[in-house]
């Protein structure tokens, strides 16, 4: 395939993932009818896509009755759910926020299942708020639910809404977390293995040669520590050194500064030495690509990556980072279907409905073999 038609290709792949990102947040309630969407500007900003492909997803949205503009005030959401029957029975969703790349089909599977099965489903976004948690908690324990998915909030911390967590065991609400877990809370949760993908990684690069390997993590939320977690341990199994300046850590706050142009600068400073380098998600191995490249550097001629999430974010060229699978539809789906099985359960809190789906991997080129070389 031609760069030109390389390039229309992978224009028509980011205002299809716009597209479908905006039609869920719509579609699933988190953004309202007549609430007002985000702007060009903004989904120029959030996603890093072109004026015009931005543009292309609002207009499909348009057309698709889904939003509506109105000139000098803004971009507004034009969508009632008139299949909406407030006589079924419903389930909570509570997201800590909404990835472009893993809320969409998360979502889809969880509603694939849910609605065949004759249940509505309400959704909150925390922002990762743990404020808002609580907020989203106390009302839908004030709805009458027959169950509830929570994605954790600032998952890595102990969680400080102890007491309405203690009320939906004592009401005993079927609940299942997704995603990640709390430290302090004996909730199922369904899950990627995390630690054991680090652990994965992190060898696949050691069996390519690599010694000075590096690290990228998110602190806030159990992914990141579990994903550090496996990592370090392959290091100390095969012998490998361990230094404290080439992992660098970031969170859900800083996100935005610490992957800017001069964050990564800070970073890449201290990890230059390295050959290899273990980043927390695709979206963090797209911003340090795209760094490396503005360096002259190549991966993985220059620095081999290795990721989590399999997003098909992540490409340079010919290039594809190598990448942990993440389940995302087929994770909603075990999800609900777990839920199901809790909700017909009246003694869930006492059996186990955790899953912890294998590790696999990518197709992607983005290692290096380096042994002899280093």
């Amino acid at each position: 395939m031609s760069k030109k038609g390389s390039a229309h290709s992978q224009d028509l792949l980011k205002y299809q993932k716009l597209y479908n990102w905006c039609r869920t947040l719509i579609t699933s309630g988190v953004i309202k009818n007549k609430d007002k969407f985000p702007s060009e500007n903004i989904l120029q900003k959030k996603f890093g896509y072109s004026r015009q492909t931005v543009r292309t997803a609002l207009n499909q949205l348009e057309e698709d009755g889904l939003i509506v503009r109105v000139k000098g005030s803004g971009t507004y959401v034009s969508y009632e759910n008139k299949n909406e029957d407030k006589g079924k029975p419903r389930v909570g969703l509570i997201l800590s926020y909404f990835s472009d790349y893993l809320f969409p089909r998360v979502y889809d599977g969880i509603e694939s299942v849910m609605t065949e099965k004759g249940y509505e489903i309400d959704v909150a976004v925390t922002k990762n708020r743990l404020n808002d948690e609580a907020m989203y908690l106390e009302g839908l324990l004030s709805s009458n639910l027959s169950g509830l998915i929570i994605e954790g909030t600032r998952s890595s911390f102990p969680n400080p809404n102890i007491r309405l967590y203690n009320e939906i065991r004592k009401r005993n609400i079927p609940t299942l977390f997704i995603h990640n877990h709390y430290p302090n809370q004996k909730f199922d949760s369904v899950e990627m293995s995390d630690a054991r993908a680090g652990y994965e990684a992190a060898k696949i690069l050691i069996q390519n040669g690599h010694r000075r390997i590096g690290g990228i993590f998110k602190y806030d939320d159990m992914q990141g520590m579990e994903r550090y977690k496996g990592f370090i341990e392959c290091l100390s199994d095969y012998g490998v050194k361990f230094d404290d300046d080439w992992i660098r850590w970031y969170s859900t706050k800083d996100m935005e500064e610490k992957l800017s142009k001069k964050g990564l600068m800070r970073m890449y400073r201290r990890t230059k030495d390295c050959t290899a380098m273990i980043l927390y998600n695709d979206e963090v191995a797209e911003h340090y690509m795209e760094f490396l490249e503005d360096r002259g550097l190549k991966v993985p001629d220059d620095m081999s990556l290795i990721s989590f999430d399999d997003a098909e974010l992540a490409q340079s060229g010919d290039v594809k980072v190598l990448s942990v699978i993440h389940p995302k539809y087929n994770l909603g789906r075990v999800t609900a279907r777990n839920l199901l099985r809790m909700m017909e359960d009246p003694d869930w809190q006492k059996k186990n409905y955790s899953h912890r789906f294998p590790v696999t991997f990518n197709d992607g080129n983005s290692v290096r073999d380096i042994r002899g070389q280093d």
